[in-house]
């Protein structure tokens, strides 16, 4: 008895299909990046302890109270985080391409836009 060969070959074509789906990163939006500012909040709570900041896993910089830094991000969800002392913080931040954004960090996991500009 002989198998069919033309009846196995779509099976194979959804499987790989599938599996080329899976491999792929997250899409970002394209266009030009988005400029984004990080300010740490001043606090007498927590002012010993530095504040380690990063996006998408990587970091980005390291901030004391009422320091900020700025960096260009492609447009996309991120995932934005931070570590204080003993307190971890994250949050996920949709940006647009070619979007101007301002963050503040506080404790408390505070990762908010900033509307004191």
């Amino acid at each position: 008895m002989r198998a069919e060969g033309n009846s196995i070959r779509p099976h194979w074509a959804c499987v790989l299909l599938l599996l080329a789906g899976c491999a792929t990163d997250p899409p970002r939006d394209s266009g030009p990046p988005a400029n984004v500012t990080v300010h740490r909040e001043p606090s007498s709570q927590d002012s010993v302890f530095p504040m380690f900041f990063s996006v998408d896993g990587q970091p980005i910089t390291r901030l004391r109270p009422g320091e900020g830094s700025s960096f260009e991000l492609p447009a996309g969800e991120h995932a934005f985080a931070y570590e204080l002392g003993l307190y971890n913080c994250a949050r996920t931040i949709r940006v647009s391409p070619g979007g101007t954004y301002v963050f503040r960090l506080a404790h408390g996991c505070v990762i908010e836009p900033d509307t004191q500009e």
